[in-house]
């Protein structure tokens, strides 16, 4: 990879920052989940846990990310993390749907052939969006799989993970470590193993996309992408 130059210069995270966004946006899941139990007084159903959970989560993130821009940083999320859209960004929705075709075709049905995997293990994710029956529960899980998702996603991984490793790294290590850190965390669930190669891909993508940007619209759009034929997929039923 071609050496970018400084990817977001003012940034001052660390990779303490890192880790304070990945357990608080875990306790802010699990604060949003216990709340709509207690609330309901009974347990909450796949659709609603998912977006319960997600809905926490990305609070959580929002919250704190404001917080340490307004404390330490530059209070501009442009500065600070990169933030910014520009006008042909709604290209990455293209540019993700076709990435994550070439992912299925030329990572994930391979490795289904070598190994003989007839019946390759699903996200929880996954599962929870094949047994959405009704139009609102579907429009919700599009929302947070193509909005909320790629969202938090992207500014935690490429907007503050990544720009810490730039500060000490070259352009390509950097892109490679935060892709093997974004694949990787998706080992919280055991079942997306047969996933994380192929998301090992998209983050080296979307880590290029953001350091040659200098920003991480294009990255969110990207992913977005990804996100959002993976999810026609499972709403369809089809197996992509």
């Amino acid at each position: 990879m071609k050496d970018t130059g400084p990817y977001l210069p003012g940034s001052v995270w660390g990779y303490g920052d890192v880790v304070l966004l990945f357990f608080g946006g875990l306790v802010g899941s699990l604060v949003a989940i216990s709340v709509g139990v207690a609330i309901t007084g009974d347990e909450l159903a796949d659709v609603p846990l998912l977006i319960l959970s997600s809905l926490g989560q990305a609070t959580v993130l929002v919250a704190i990310l404001g917080y340490i821009s307004k404390r330490r940083g530059t209070d501009s999320w442009e500065l600070d993390f990169g933030f910014k859209f520009e006008p042909g960004d709604w290209k990455g929705l293209f540019y993700g749907m076709a990435l994550q075709l070439g992912v299925i075709v030329l990572i994930l049905l391979p490795i289904t052939w070598i190994f003989q995997i007839e019946d390759p293990p699903q996200q929880d994710v996954a599962d929870i969006a094949a047994g959405a029956t009704s139009l609102g529960s579907r429009i919700a899980i599009l929302l947070v799989l193509v909005v909320v998702a790629p969202v938090t996603e992207e500014l935690t991984y490429r907007g503050v993970l990544l720009a810490r490793l730039r500060r000490s790294y070259s352009a390509q290590r950097s892109v490679i470590v935060s892709a093997l850190v974004f694949a990787g965390i998706h080992l919280i669930d055991p079942d997306s193993v047969f996933v994380v190669p192929g998301l090992f891909v998209i983050g080296l993508v979307l880590g290029y996309q953001a350091l040659r940007t200098n920003r991480i619209g294009l990255s969110i759009m990207t992913h977005a992408g990804v996100n959002l034929l993976a999810a026609i997929g499972l709403l369809l039923d089809l197996d992509v």
